[in-house]
């Protein structure tokens, strides 16, 4: 009872602490921010900050312990087939949601209309203007097989396409790898999954290390605990913060209104019709009771836009107020967080065809599955970070040859847009939970069974020795 009161606590001041954020926000941006400094808006994000580099730090022990005690507890052959349906899950949720992406902006035409458009070059984010497909690919397996998993933990290889010119006047591109800084997700989560997979069938040689990484992950979760007590706080400082530091946002609504619509309007119809269907279709369960269960989580990926940071705070409400199973979650939502990004690939379908009708270039129907396909393909690499699908977004509008200069411009509402993104990204990792769970239920029950029978055999062991020394006293007597 008093868990569930601590709970419901926790809740209301997250709750608030959204609400209030943007009250703040709004508050200092029209009253105070104009009449001072830039280092109002610094030390108005500094708790929140706090908030992201603690979650931060627990991202790593929580995944590779996560994974490998979850699927360390499973059999080889149910890891298989629950392995598989997330995968399945993942990539059709993807699909659908870049499909709706390019209706929705098929239909409503957005860019039409909106070629009064100013954009002065790029933004000031990192970019490779010769990001192709193919590279973006192999980077892609490049990562899930690390050649140093110490390495993988703090940064990763990308191909760094530069152009370059020969004696004789002819150009052609140089490919070299280039280390980032940036934890590996998908290499360490691939590294952690072969390792539960391992320990999974040779049971009784790693029972000692399993013992080890389940303290860990027991010891990571209740430091989590303490992190989500000052969630609050941090929620609040940083939304305030964030908004506070927003230029006009009348002016920005004024020239890019109609592709946030549009965009918001795909990310809420997948948020509230598309993933509930698939949800009540699998599992048979009310959605809104779901969805309320999980507010605690969208309410912190709202405030982090980070689906790894909100991690923790999901792994909380789908275990402990909707009841999946442990063995569930542990894999598939640190799994969902780093490939499931459904509302980035809507996103991105829609932005780039809102680009090309800006430009007046319009595309055919095999140039629109492209993006689709490409929009997919980029979700699943993007990291789990605030405007990581921005970035990706380059090798979309490269599969197309489209302009990149519109980035600048989509880079100033992408803060806002990222929040939306995020909470559908966890959303569909939570139901992904629990559709997982209702397919693999035989599986679960047959390691149930397993389980009982072998914790009664190693129960009448002890009895069955002392029975035998009780007749060996006997004879002698």
């Amino acid at each position: 009872m008093l868990i569930r009161v601590q709970n419901n606590l926790l809740f209301v001041l997250t709750l608030l602490a959204v609400f209030g954020g943007l009250i703040l926000g709004v508050i200092v941006q029209q009253c105070v921010r104009p009449y001072s400094t830039d280092m109002v808006v610094v030390l108005l994000k500094f708790p929140g900050e706090l908030l992201l580099r603690m979650l931060k730090c627990v991202i790593l022990p929580l995944v590779v312990a996560s994974v490998i005690t979850g699927l360390g507890s499973i059999n080889a052959k149910s890891c298989g087939k629950i392995g598989g349906v997330a995968v399945i899950y993942y990539v059709t949720t993807t699909v659908m949601a870049s499909v709706l992406g390019l209706v929705l902006v098929s239909i409503i035409r957005p860019g039409v209309g909106s070629q009064n458009i100013k954009y002065t070059g790029q933004s000031d984010l990192s970019m490779n203007e010769n990001t192709n497909t193919l590279d973006t690919i192999m980077d892609l397996f490049r990562g899930a097989f690390p050649d140093n998993i110490v390495q993988a933990t703090f940064g990763k290889h990308a191909t760094l396409l530069t152009n370059k010119t020969r004696k004789d006047g002819t150009t052609y591109i140089e490919r070299k790898l280039e280390f980032k800084g940036g934890m590996n997700m998908i290499g360490v989560i691939v590294f952690s999954i072969v390792c539960g997979v391992i320990m999974s069938l040779h049971p009784e040689e790693s029972a000692p290390l399993m013992k080890v990484i389940q303290a860990i992950n027991d010891l990571t979760m209740r430091l989590i605990q303490l992190i989500l007590w000052y969630s609050p706080v941090g929620i609040f400082f940083l939304i305030g913060g964030k908004f506070a530091g927003m230029e006009d946002f009348g002016q920005m609504i004024a020239k890019l209104g109609m592709f946030m619509a549009t965009a918001l309007g795909g990310v809420a119809t997948h948020f509230f019709v598309v993933l509930p269907m698939i949800f009540f279709a699998f599992t048979r369960r009310n959605p809104i009771k779901y969805y309320y269960n999980m507010l605690p989580a969208l309410a912190t990926a709202f405030g982090t836009s980070s689906s790894s940071a909100t991690m923790p705070a999901t792994l909380q409400c789908v275990e402990e107020y909707n009841n999946i199973d442990r063995r569930i979650s542990r894999f598939v939502i640190p799994v969902g967080a780093t490939i499931n990004m459904d509302g980035t690939a809507l996103y991105e379908a829609v932005a780039c065809l809102f680009i090309a009708q800006v430009h007046g270039i319009s595309l055919n129907f095999g140039q629109v599955i492209v993006t689709g396909m490409t929009a997919t393909l980029a979700a699943v690499g993007a990291a789990g970070i605030p405007s990581a699908g921005l970035v990706t977004m380059v090798m979309v509008l490269n599969a197309v040859n489209l302009p990149l200069d519109m980035i600048s411009v989509l880079f100033t509402i992408d803060w806002f847009l990222d929040r939306f993104r995020t909470m559908t990204n966890v959303i569909g990792d939570a139901l992904g939970c629990a559709v997982v769970q209702q397919l693999c239920t035989e599986e679960l029950m047959e390691m149930n069974r397993e389980r009982d029978l072998q914790e009664a055999e190693e129960g009448a062991a002890p009895l069955m020795q002392q029975k035998d020394i009780e007749m060996q006293a006997g004879s002698r007597m």
